[in-house]
């Protein structure tokens, strides 16, 4: 039964019962339920976004092992602090209501019960769902820094296509690698093919000859990267070696369209600056 349907008989109980107390938690639930569903929605969609990028990878003949390495968690830190806000709230008023016997008469003592258990229930998820979402993350952290990718290199982009799959609201790109390892290695560079999900912070710096920083692997497992989003390097001769037309990058466009993100609230305003600096850094 879903939260704002329980709200609503268990207020007609407190009302029936004149016991201010379960007719108080009733609304409560009523208001929250909404919310308790829009938290759903956006686990499914997130979910379905993973799922998404998994049946890209394995059509573009990535093995599980590199998937999983590559892929994010697909819950993002904000709507982990958000659902586990939302339980938080549903479970610790709940069982304030129900122990305590706030606004319930011992005459109906009996139906204390009914608080305790939805207030046990939304407790124990979000301590369950916060210790497994804390848990992928140390993971995911532990995999990012592992030590197959640890020589520094830099990526030159030679092309850059759209997938059409997004990940928290992320676009999933694919992208045409020239990666030079740096001089004091002896691994030579080498051209790949690899798909990234870039933040809204690097896009105004995805143009063709230009580049950036990463951790790789070398050309033995060449997917395998940690790429530096925030480390952009602005590339003019370089592009021609490679096959592209040698350009001065377009900073006014690139202006823009950090400008029309801002606009769009997808960058934080401290995003903003920190990447207008490093485009004006580039002229």
């Amino acid at each position: 039964m879903k939260l704002a349907a329980l709200g609503v008989i268990t207020a007609l109980i407190g009302i029936v019962l004149g016991a201010p107390g379960l007719i108080g938690i009733g609304a409560f639930w009523m208001l929250l339920g909404p919310l308790m569903r829009m938290y759903g929605q956006r686990i499914k969609d997130l979910q379905a976004s993973t799922q998404a990028e998994a049946t890209s990878e394995a059509a573009a003949g990535t093995t599980a092992e590199e998937g999983s390495a590559q892929r994010r968690p697909s819950i993002d830190g904000r709507t982990f602090a958000v659902g586990t806000m939302l339980w938080l709230l549903l479970g610790i008023p709940s069982l304030a209501v129900g122990i305590l016997l706030l606004g319930i008469g011992g005459e109906d003592e009996n139906w204390r019960w009914l608080p305790i258990v939805v207030g046990g229930l939304a407790l124990g998820i979000g301590v369950i769902s916060a210790a497994m979402y804390l848990a992928g993350a140390s993971l995911q952290a532990v995999a990012e820094l592992a030590p197959e990718t640890e020589v520094p290199a830099t990526l030159w982009v030679k092309s850059v296509r759209e997938t059409g799959t997004f990940i928290n609201e992320r676009p999933r790109l694919e992208f045409e690698l020239r990666v030079e390892p740096d001089g004091a290695t002896e691994l030579p560079p080498y051209d790949v093919t690899k798909k990234a999900t870039v933040p809204f912070t690097a896009m105004g710096s995805l143009r063709v000859g230009d580049g950036f920083r990463a951790l790789v692997a070398g050309p033995d497992n060449p997917t395998a990267m940690e790429i530096r989003w925030d480390e952009p390097v602005a590339g003019t001769t370089t592009a021609a070696a490679h096959g592209e037309p040698a350009r001065v990058p377009d900073v006014s466009a690139r202006l823009e369209e950090l400008d029309a993100l801002h606009r769009a609230d997808q960058i934080t305003a401290d995003e903003y600056e920190a990447q207008r600096a490093r485009i004006l850094g580039s002229i």
